[in-house]
């Protein structure tokens, strides 16, 4: 016999209080009693006492989860290892999403992460470099902390490298072995790049893109000043969705493109799509069966409290 909740031992603090109400009760009732010249059955008194304290006891006894290990099982996990890849760059910070598209990005991928089921996910932001900022890990409350903190200051430069991002992840996979290298691209696009093309069908990824922003596009705030970012000719650059690139991406490699702004999000029908591939073993996990016996304890404290709470005694007059 053991217990599960020993967290709850501080409830045995009630019986004690009990204990001393009741005799505290007792005794005020005993000298009210008397100066009326009455008397009370002490037997049945303490008799009540006893079992409204032997109840209180048993019912915080059933909170500490009283059990029985049983067995032991071997329970398999299966689920999907997904990367996330979230743009840092400073386009990011262009508002035609609001507030603005790494905002947008986070919003999202924290969406996706509300309703996994058993897979795992890592992050992995990228500008003109990439690195792992969360390993893969099926912890979804973690993950949400690490999106939190991430912004376009992460990473020095502000451009667009997902071909170093991609790379971080397949070798990630290759490392654990798994049979579906699942990635979601989170970006406003960048600059046509073969390279990420060749790479993706080679190494045989799975991605999925998610499209922040709009065609038309914004300007985009200079976090150094209370300006925004301009050219070599001091022209003031727009930042526009390209959805062409992140749709060849999507479209070379079995996955599907998806476009989020602030009139269109359908990026949670990412989650049927991974649902529909075929799951990986990712880890046995034993499991500890136990019989639970605090039914047992609370019944009986409640049949002793009542007992207690019914038992009467009669008053007569002293002689």
């Amino acid at each position: 016999m053991k217990f599960g909740n020993l967290e709850n031992l501080i409830y045995f603090i009630f019986p004690i209080f009990m204990v001393i109400i009741l005799i505290m009760g007792l005794k005020k009732k005993n000298r009210g009693l008397k100066l009326l010249n009455l008397s009370n059955n002490k037997k049945i008194s303490y008799l009540k006492i006893f079992f409204i304290s032997v109840g209180t006891i048993l019912v915080c006894i059933s909170l500490l989860s009283p059990e029985k290990f049983l067995e032991e099982q071997n329970v398999e996990r299966k689920g999907n290892s997904i990367y996330v890849l979230i743009d840092t760059s400073r386009s990011m910070l262009t508002k035609d999403v609001y507030p603005n598209r790494i905002e947008g990005a986070k919003r999202v991928t924290k969406e996706i992460i509300k309703n996994l089921k058993g897979d795992k996910i890592g992050i992995i932001p990228f500008s003109d470099s990439a690195y792992i900022q969360m390993p893969l890990t099926d912890d979804y409350t973690i993950a949400e902390n690490y999106i939190n903190v991430i912004d376009t200051n992460l990473i020095t430069g502000g451009g667009t490298n997902i071909y170093e991002g991609l790379v971080i992840a397949n070798n990630s996979f290759n490392e654990i072995e798994s049979d579906n290298k699942i990635v979601l691209v989170i970006s406003d696009g960048g600059d046509y790049d073969k390279k990420v093309l060749d790479f993706i069908k080679y190494n045989k990824i799975i991605v999925y893109t998610v499209g922040i922003g709009t065609s038309k596009g914004a300007v985009i705030p200079d976090n150094q000043t209370t300006g925004f970012i301009k050219d070599e000719k001091g022209n003031v650059v727009v930042s526009q969705l390209n959805s062409d690139f992140l749709k060849e991406m999507s479209n070379n490699s079995k996955g599907k493109y998806y476009e989020v702004n602030n009139l269109q999000n359908n990026t949670l029908e990412f989650l049927k799509e991974i649902n529909s591939l075929e799951k990986n073993n990712i880890k046995n996990e034993k499991l500890a069966i136990y019989e639970k016996y605090y039914q047992i304890f609370l019944g009986f404290g409640l049949i002793f409290i009542l007992l207690g709470y019914f038992l009467k005694g009669r008053v007569s007059y002293e002689k």
